[in-house]
């Protein structure tokens, strides 16, 4: 046999195979289009239903917030208004009739089942069990009794120990006051001398000889007003210069003169020293509570107040 040789494909199959191609290319493009713009359709499908839907939520809520408001104002009405607030009220009786009732029921069902206990068991036992209770609350009697005796007890001696600190107190507040006798003025036709009591000691303003102390007072003239300042180093002592202070006591007495003390009130303890000198050695006396802060300086003049003698 002869074999025979194989022939080239003829060119119409070249031309069928791209034909073929060019058609599937066709087709996967065409198949590529529709799902893009099926996709762009779903993507803008889905934004339209979304704002629709919200849209529509936006109205559901609105008409919501209206009925919310519309049942808000019914029943701010219906609470104002004297039918359902007796209503109210009777509702609130009820629940309170409901609760005693059951509270009743409750302490009626207990003393039923302790009347129950009680007819079960024997004489004997319940009257032991009654012995028992009436021994214990004998107890508590007696033992509550100890404790207001106690409180009884601890009431006196606080009683007690309260009215030895007031004694206490009112004794030392005795030793620590004394006693103001409120002196009896009288007029007389006496000259007064005024004697300052200040820093703890006696100023006179006068001499013996009725002339004006210069030595121990610094004096300001200012027109009618003669403005006294006690020098802190001079003046005397009520202690230490007594004998000097009766002697001047004593000598003014020739001058038919009374002495009018201005007391400071930081040497008050002076002026009393100072004014029993002055009764000692029988010299007529006044005086005058002079505060600085308050008064203002010590100043003499025509028109002003003259204590009166004692």
């Amino acid at each position: 046999m002869n074999l025979r040789r194989r022939k080239p494909h003829d060119s119409l199959y070249m031309l069928l195979d791209t034909m073929c191609n060019a058609f599937g290319g066709i087709i996967l493009l065409a198949v590529l289009v529709v799902l893009l713009t099926s996709r762009e359709k779903s993507q803008s499908a889905k934004a339209a239903n979304s704002t629709e839907m919200l849209q529509r939520r936006l109205a559901l809520a609105k008409t919501n917030l209206q009925q919310s408001l519309q049942l808000a104002a019914s029943l701010h009405d219906k609470a104002n208004d004297d039918r359902w607030r007796t209503q109210v009220s009777l509702l609130a009786t009820r629940q309170q009739l409901e609760n005693e009732i059951r509270l009743i029921r409750e302490l009626a069902a207990q003393n039923a089942k302790e009347i129950d206990a009680n007819a079960s068991s024997e004489p004997t036992e319940r009257l032991r069990k009654l012995n028992v209770e009436i021994a214990q609350g004998e107890m508590k009697k007696l033992l509550e009794q100890n404790k207001i005796d106690e409180s009884n007890d601890e009431k006196k001696r606080v009683a007690a120990q309260l009215a030895a600190a007031e004694k206490q107190m009112a004794e030392t507040a005795q030793k620590s006051q004394r006693e103001l006798r409120l002196p009896r003025e009288h007029d007389t036709a006496r000259q007064a001398v005024y004697a300052i009591v200040m820093y703890g000691r006696v100023y006179f303003c006068k001499n013996a000889d009725m002339s004006r102390n210069e030595t121990d007072i610094k004096w300001t003239d200012r027109g009618d007003d003669e403005f006294a300042d006690p020098r802190k180093d001079k003046g005397l002592d009520p202690v230490a210069n007594a004998a000097q202070i009766r002697a001047y006591c004593k000598a003014q007495l020739r001058n038919s003169v009374f002495i009018d003390f201005i007391a400071l009130d930081d040497s008050f303890p002076a002026f009393l020293q100072a004014k029993q000198l002055a009764v000692e050695s029988g010299m007529p006396y006044g005086w005058l509570p002079w505060r600085m802060g308050a008064d203002g300086p010590i100043s003499f003049s025509e028109n002003g107040y003259m204590p009166r003698p004692q």
